[in-house]
């Protein structure tokens, strides 16, 4: 009889064997490799027949390739018989054979097909079957892929004693029923005779369980190697932390870079070492890394060392004060380039993108690696600057430099990644979509700040929308009581979340970490101690004081709490539109657009003027000067054409100037203006202010701010606020400054101010009093201002150079970036800096690592008070002031975190506090010392994970029921599914620093029973997969979509093929990868392709975008392109007793 198995229908081989596995006293089967997926099909069938003898006689082994499991037989199989004494050369051994096979079981177990619900069950029962040899496996010598299934039958089964099956099958899941095979079963002809070839082979193979070493062996690698390891909470625990931690993988460097270092004069700390081997591992998984260590550990240094060691040409870009002259390299990069041997680099001013751009094709199309200095200065994707940036990195190894990594708006973060990473196929998170989760991480946080800025705001409107958002975040009505710790709560989740998403590509260090860290804290001695700051107080009268606080709390005040300033000419769409439609949410997305950037400009306007007040009363008064001419401008232009122009690139580019910068740009702007033109540019906004909705509101607010200004300024006058001879301010610099001279006269001195007209203001007072004993740097960064700043500042400047001439020096925040000003030992801060990155700038600039001059610095804060105030009343009158100036600026002062309660004490307190207690020791730090702690106190349990197998579980005793699922892509992520889907915050994804507080747990603490939800759990974990990105409706991606795809239609005949072609890339890149820039996609969705003059001038653009991006350039991109695949490390369930 001849039955043909093909597994289609009903005619499923698990069926067969399964039915004779039940009926037989003793099977023998050959095959290709063992894999116990074809004995999880047969379960039942063995457990029904306890009796049964199982022979197994594997051909292959197992190898995992690319993530996937196939079988293969070792070339060096085929070269060995039996393998004795006379017999053995240049084959495997015994012993190798074993071993190979070993590893072969652990691989086919260790895979998605065993991790379930089902095998866990059964291993027990299999690894009985091995015990007593009721399952017996041999390995054959040479490589078979024959498939052969023999059934001695039960005597009670009437006419048959043997049977064989053979065929294509294998002893897998999909052999025996997935997938269509062909297989033959016969009982009449040729069973003795298979039986015999079975038996010949089963006499000559190696033994494997029926030696009692290896049965031991097998038996230890199922239970101890395999998924189905039992380990304790703790041992989970410490899994978790090792995974973490190796997962910061690094390069070995040699010694070439050591002694660069010590050539140089360098010393070759090892933080800075692990560095570099550490950024060589990430540019080679990433193409690209952030260097964010704080300001005065070595970023450059290690830069250099990192674009050395990758032995390719490359271009750095920096600010042009830190370029270094260029024939002399005796300071800036084009020094630190030269002791590096980085000879066919260049070195470019970021001013100069746009030329570069152009030579990126040309003379400089052999460049590989593109070093980025001062990196968060490109934090807006859109403007022209970031897009011809991108261009530029387009295929390179980039590296960026930037302090500040971690203090930006979600967006902006995104825009440095997107520096070198696909933002739509990432590898540094578990979605490879980058661009849905900050999108999400930015609605998250605009929704906290909108809750915590109308919570109780006195229009209705905005105080429902904030309950309904709180109500949204948290699932439950608002709580006054309960909501600020709520958000507290919630903003540092979602900060931690932003923290594990740039950690993969970023290594980031500050002091406290060196300090903390037992391999670096030797290395810290060569960085000085910081004091907290001194407070130097100026005096005002009591008419000054009261016109200090009117001026804060009234004419530049919040609009919504009565503030004077209407500044109407920086957001015209206000009154252009019925104030219903704008109150009503009824908006287009572009108008929506256009009303909230017009208002975020005049909310720039009104703190840009109190932050004037605050820093000096002679930079404030020219200020309102300005802003009085500019408005007078304006008014002039709309009396005489009943027109008022607003230019775009203001809304976008004015943010992204040097303070020094906006009034200048706005004072152009008010002189463009002047001059009447029938057409404008298309950047420009021409408004018809007859159309306006509310036309006299407007005008009579351009003449409120008018008399505002005027007002003003006779106050100032009145008050003699800005006289030389009379600005309190100005005369307590002096006399303390005098004072520490006097004291330690070796101290250098730099005054620090955010304004040039701050600067420009005192030069020429502290001149009169310290003459040639101060350098006053206004905006002339030239090469002879650079030199002599280096001779006099920099303590790692050639000694033979250096020089004592000017011990104070004077300067706006622009040389707080990139300059060593180590022989300074004190930084005085004229003007309050309100937010905290812009101190560690300034500090950093004096605490250098190698180049210690000072044993402590100090800094200086300036205070407001009031004649005759005693220390503690002083205090008191400058933390209320500084209190109104925070509550003014709102977002613009970074003191506070998200759900932080501000008050006055807590203000002044955060001001007076050392940048060296800004920033907590680093959750990689924290968890260094904690691994290492344990290594310490239990060596071997630390040791014995290493051989520990992936997807290993266990449960644990806990304050709640969850199940956290630990996944390694590059670095670990921690999944938690949903336990009640109507939950609110049961992430799926949560912060991995939130993921170690809930697992860990003490040495002694006892597994738990699963619970019965456990696989279900865990089921919909494996069963997560990514979809398309969303593209939200009106966005402006959306928007150069649809011009894509109309142009397309447009485009025909062979002789638009080529447009066509790039057309069809620059979709798929919106797509799929999102390389291009908010500036590009704006570009391309301005586009106007209906009339034939609109369709040639797209052309043109589309032509002029060809050519700035490439022909190709999406394919160079995919080329760069690395996937990691992420694999389940260890699943923990807490169980609430």
């Amino acid at each position: 009889m001849i039955n043909f198995i093909t597994n289609s229908g009903t005619n499923k081989l698990k069926e067969r064997l399964s039915e004779l596995v039940g009926n037989s006293d003793e099977l023998k089967f050959l095959v290709g490799f063992f894999y116990f997926s074809g004995l999880k099909e047969l379960y039942e069938s063995l457990v029904k027949n306890s009796d049964v003898v199982l022979k197994i006689l594997v051909g292959l082994n197992v190898d995992k390739l690319n993530y996937e499991l196939v079988e293969y037989s070792d070339k060096e199989d085929r070269k060995g018989g039996l393998f004795d004494k006379e017999d053995r050369k240049g084959g495997l051994s015994n012993e190798e054979i074993y071993n190979k096979f070993f590893d072969s079981l652990k691989k086919s177990i260790n895979s998605d097909d065993f991790d379930n619900k089902d095998f866990y069950n059964q291993s027990k029962f299999f690894i009985n079957l091995i015990k007593e040899d009721h399952l017996v496996i041999r390995k054959t010598v040479k490589p078979n892929h024959a498939k052969l299934y023999i059934f001695k039958l039960q005597s009670s089964q009437v006419g048959r004693q043997k049977l064989f099956i053979t065929g294509s099958s294998n002893l897998t899941k999909p052999g025996l029923g997935d997938q269509e095979e062909f297989n033959v079963e016969i009982s009449d002809y040729g069973v003795e005779d298979a039986e015999q070839y079975f038996d010949d082979l089963w006499d000559s193979s190696i033994k494997i369980t029926e030696d009692d070493k290896l049965k031991k062996r097998i038996i230890e690698i199922i239970e101890n190697e395999t998924l189905i390891k039992e380990i304790t909470p703790f041992e989970a625990y410490v899994l978790v932390l090792k995974n973490y931690l190796d997962s910061f993988e690094s390069k070995e460097l040699g010694q070439s870079v050591i002694q660069i270092l010590e050539k140089n004069g360098y010393t070759p700390y090892k933080y800075q070492l692990d560095a570099i081997e550490q950024a060589l591992s990430i540019i080679d998984k990433n193409n690209g890394v952030i260097l964010a260590d704080v300001v005065g550990l070595g970023k450059t240094i290690i830069a250099c060392a990192v674009a050395r060691e990758l032995k390719k040409r490359g271009i750095i870009i920096c600010p042009p004060g830190i370029k270094g002259d260029e024939k002399k390299k005796d300071a800036g990069w084009n020094m630190y380039k030269d002791q590096f041997g980085l000879f066919d680099w260049e070195v470019w001013s970021l001013g100069d993108l746009d030329k570069l751009q152009e030579l990126m094709a040309g003379r400089l199309n052999d460049v590989e690696i593109v070093i980025i200095d001062e990196a968060h200065r490109f934090r807006n994707q859109d403007t022209k600057s970031y897009e011809y940036l991108k261009n530029i990195c387009r295929g390179k190894i980039v590296i960026l430099l930037t302090a500040t990594p971690f203090n930006n708006r979600p967006e902006d973060i995104l825009s440095l990644l997107k520096l070198f990473i696909n933002p739509k196929q990432s590898n540094i998170t578990l979605e490879n979509n980058l661009v849905d989760k900050f999108r999400s991480f930015k609605g998250e946080f605009d929704r906290l700040a909108y809750i915590e800025k109308y919570y109780k705001s006195g229009d209705e409107l905005k105080r429902e929308k904030a309950y309904s958002y709180y109500k949204a975040i948290f699932g439950e009505e608002f709580d006054s009581a309960k909501f600020i710790e709520k958000i507290r709560k919630y903003s540092k989740h979602l900060a931690k979340q932003i923290r594990d998403v740039i950690e993969p590509v970023t290594i980031r260090r500050n002091r406290l970490d060196l300090l903390n860290n037992p391999d670096y804290k030797k290395e810290v001695q060569n960085l000085s101690k910081v004091a907290d700051p001194k407070e130097w107080f100026y005096e005002l009268t009591k008419e000054q004081s009261e016109f200090y606080d009117m001026v804060i709390k009234q004419y530049f005040a919040n609009p919504e709490e009565g503030g004077v300033f209407k500044g109407a000419i920086y957001h015209p769409f206000d009154y252009e539109t019925e104030k219903e439609k704008i109150k009503g949410d009824s908006l287009e997305q572009s108008e929506n657009f256009e009303l909230l950037s017009q208002r975020n400009l005049y909310n720039f306007m009104r703190r840009l003027l109190v932050k004037r007040f605050e820093s000096s009363f002679g930079a404030f008064e020219q200020s309102i000067k300005n802003f009085q001419k500019i408005t007078n401008d304006v008014k002039e232009f709309i009396e005489k054409n009943d027109k008022y122009v607003l230019d775009r690139d203001l809304l976008e580019k004015i943010y992204t100037k040097e303070p020094e910068e906006i009034e200048i740009s706005l004072e152009e702007y008010s002189e463009k203006i002047k001059i009447k033109n029938e057409v404008y540019p298309k950047n420009y906004k021409v408004y018809d202010v007859s159309k306006f909705q509310r036309k006299n509101e407007f005008l009579q607010d351009i003449d409120s701010d008018i008399n505002l200004f005027e007002e003003i300024l006779s106050k100032i006058h009145e008050l003699k606020l800005a006289e030389d001879h009379n600005d309190a301010k100005a005369e307590s610099l002096i006399k303390h400054l005098k004072e520490q001279l006097r004291n330690e006269p070796k101290r250098k001195i730099i005054i620090f101010s955010e304004y040039v007209d701050t600067v420009t203001y005192l030069q020429k007072i502290l001149e009169k009093e310290f003459s040639n004993e101060i350098l006053v740097i206004c905006d002339n960064l030239s090469s002879g201002i650079i030199e002599e700043i280096n001779k006099n500042f920099d303590a790692s400047y050639p000694k033979e150079k250096q020089e004592n001439k000017y011990k104070i020096l004077l300067a706006s925040d622009r040389i707080s970036e990139g300059f060593n000003l180590n022989r300074a030992g004190m930084v005085v801060n004229y003007d309050i800096p309100w937010n905290p990155v812009r101190v560690i700038q300034r500090v950093g600039r004096i605490n250098r690592i190698g180049k210690k001059v000072f044993d402590e610095l100090y800094i200086v804060n300036f205070f407001p008070t009031e004649k005759g105030a005693e220390l503690v009343r002083s205090r008191e009158i400058a933390s209320n002031k500084m209190f109104l100036i925070h509550n003014t600026l709102g977002e613009d002062a970074k003191i506070f975190d998200i759900g932080e309660e501000p008050s006055p004490a807590k203000l002044y307190e955060k001001i007076q506090q050392s940048p060296d207690k800004l920033e907590e020791e680093s959750f990689y730090t924290k968890i260094y010392k904690e691994f290492n702690e344990i290594k310490n106190k239990y060596p071997e349990l630390v040791k014995s994970l290493d051989n520990c197998p992936s997807r290993v579980k266990v449960a644990k005793k806990f304050s709640e029921n969850e199940l956290l699922v630990f996944i390694k892509k590059g670095r670990l992520y921690t999944y938690r599914p949903k336990i009640d889907e109507k939950a609110k915050h049961n992430y799926l994804e949560i912060a991995f620093e939130d993921a170690v507080n809930k697992i860990r747990c003490d040495y002694n603490d006892r597994s738990l029973p699963w619970s019965d939800n456990f696989w279900n759990l865990y089921e919909r974990v494996k069963a997560l997969k990514e979809g398309r990105s969303n593209i939200e409706e009106n966005s402006i991606e959306q928007k150069a979509i649809n011009n894509l795809k109309t142009l397309i239609t447009k485009l025909k005949g062979d002789e638009m093929k080529d447009y066509r072609r790039f057309i069809n890339m620059l979709l798929e890149d919106i797509y799929e990868y999102g390389t291009l820039p908010d500036y590009t996609l704006r570009r391309i969705s301005n586009l106007e392709i209906n009339a034939a003059e609109s369709l040639e001038n797209s052309l043109k653009e589309i032509e002029k975008l060809k050519n700035e991006l490439g022909e190709n350039y999406l394919e160079k991109e995919k080329a760069k392109q690395k996937n990691l695949k992420q694999e389940i490390i260890v699943a923990i369930e807490n169980q609430k007793i």
